[in-house]
């Protein structure tokens, strides 16, 4: 029986793809083990996915005030969050590398993702482990578009690919010092890490972003990896009465983005709504505690498998997870994206005939949110999300990882 373990460190749009692809390979069969950050642990109790908590609380540093806050209030290209992930590897990386070390000594293979993917090479490299990257967003060097970082529309496109490259040359450096000096004291050499050079399996939809045509065959486009609702989820009847009782409301939800005023958004979209129905996701922002209208109905938060096909359309941050969420459940999308890889997902679905032009959300009106809620609805939108749903319905993301994770085992036995 194979043995992985895998790790993963950031917010739970970072690390919930994983939680899902564990509980996958385990229905298939596998031993797997998950190691993250301490949020990550309740809802893999929940889908029974064997867990151990990292040190480190990025949770805590995505408050306000914090530099995970700062992060989305500044326009500085990313230096901020740059700042924030150096701060977590000087304090965390030795204890990061240890504790998995530990965990991979009963694994065959180990895969790594987020914030911890240099401490999890480093792991596999001191236990001798074969290491995958895995990745919600494509990371490898390609001339097929921007790097997934870089601002909207600065990017020529000759110089695709080197942006890739400017924007993991960056990251390393946030961590290269702190790693570099971790390993030195359990005894390895220094790293010097490309992407390119490195296997990885990437949980996101070939039907919504294929596969470039400049990528080699050790980088697997599986599918998105998505969480059912776990075995004990029960809706609250509040919830459902409003679900039944009007024509499918508006989801909208800002994830766990922080650093923006809550209140005063959620206003504007309500505003811009006129009346239709929605349901109001609170995520880390403090949303839900909003004062609303009766057509709006705060939810903490409910599985997006459950709720999305119940909704018309959704208006949301396109993180990763929500992005594929919301397609896999055949609506429209109003983009608005906040930070990092959000307007790169943005673009995709507006590219794809699956969203009107991203909303801005600094300079949000109540006019745009309801000329986006217009563009969506309209019925050849709508028809290209069904459409898409359909597509991305024969995809198993957990089979295509399964298989590329055997490969890789193959040719590290041979």
């Amino acid at each position: 029986m194979t043995k992985v373990l895998i790790a993963g460190f950031g917010s739970e749009g970072d690390t919930r793809p994983f939680t899902a692809l564990a509980a996958g390979l385990l229905r298939h069969g596998m031993t797997v083990r998950v190691c993250g950050e301490a949020s990550g642990a309740e809802l893999a109790a929940r889908h029974d996915v064997p867990y151990e908590v990292l040190d480190g609380d990025l949770r805590g540093s995505m408050a306000t005030g914090e530099l995970g806050a700062e992060a989305v209030r500044r326009r500085d290209g990313g230096i901020t969050g740059l700042a924030l992930f150096r701060r977590l590897a000087r304090r965390h990386s030795r204890s990061w590398i240890e504790t998995l070390a530990a965990a991979g000594e009963q694994a065959d293979i180990i895969i790594g993702s987020g914030l911890v993917t240099y401490a999890t090479v480093a792991a596999a490299d001191l236990i001798g482990r074969p290491f995958v990257g895995a990745s919600p967003v494509p990371i490898t060097p390609t001339r097929a578009f921007p790097s997934v970082f870089a601002v909207p529309g600065t990017v020529p496109r000759r110089f695709n690919r080197f942006s890739h490259e400017i924007g993991a040359r960056a990251l390393w450096a946030a961590f290269r010092g702190a790693t570099n000096s971790a390993r030195a004291d359990l005894g390895l050499g220094p790293m010097a890490f490309e992407w390119s050079e490195v296997p990885v399996l990437y949980g996101f939809s070939p039907s919504l972003l294929p596969a470039p045509p400049d990528w080699g065959t050790g980088l697997v486009v599986c599918g998105d990896w998505a969480l059912p609702p776990s075995r004990d989820y029960v809706p609250p009847p509040d919830l459902v009465d409003f679900l039944a009782a009007g024509e499918p409301p508006v989801y909208v939800g800002f994830g766990s983005m922080t650093g923006f005023d809550s209140g005063r958004l959620v206003d504007t979209v309500v505003e811009g709504l006129d009346g239709r129905r929605a349901v109001l996701a609170g995520g880390w922002s403090g949303a839900q505690t909003a004062t609303l209208p009766e057509a709006v109905f705060p939810i903490e938060r409910a599985p997006h498998t459950w709720l999305l096909p119940q909704c018309s359309l959704a208006i949301h941050h396109c993180g990763a997870g929500t992005t594929h969420a919301v397609a896999r459940a055949g609506i429209p999308s109003v983009p608005m994206p906040f930070v990092a890889d959000q307007p790169f997902w943005a673009r995709m679905l507006h590219e794809r005939g699956l969203a009107p032009e991203p909303l801005r959300w600094r300079r949000l009106t109540a006019a745009d949110v309801a000329s986006g809620v217009a563009e969506a609805l309209s019925p050849g939108m709508r028809a290209v999300a069904e459409s898409m749903s359909l597509e991305m319905a024969q995809e198993d993301g957990v089979a295509a990882a399964r298989h590329a994770i055997e490969q890789v085992l193959i040719e590290h036995a041979g």
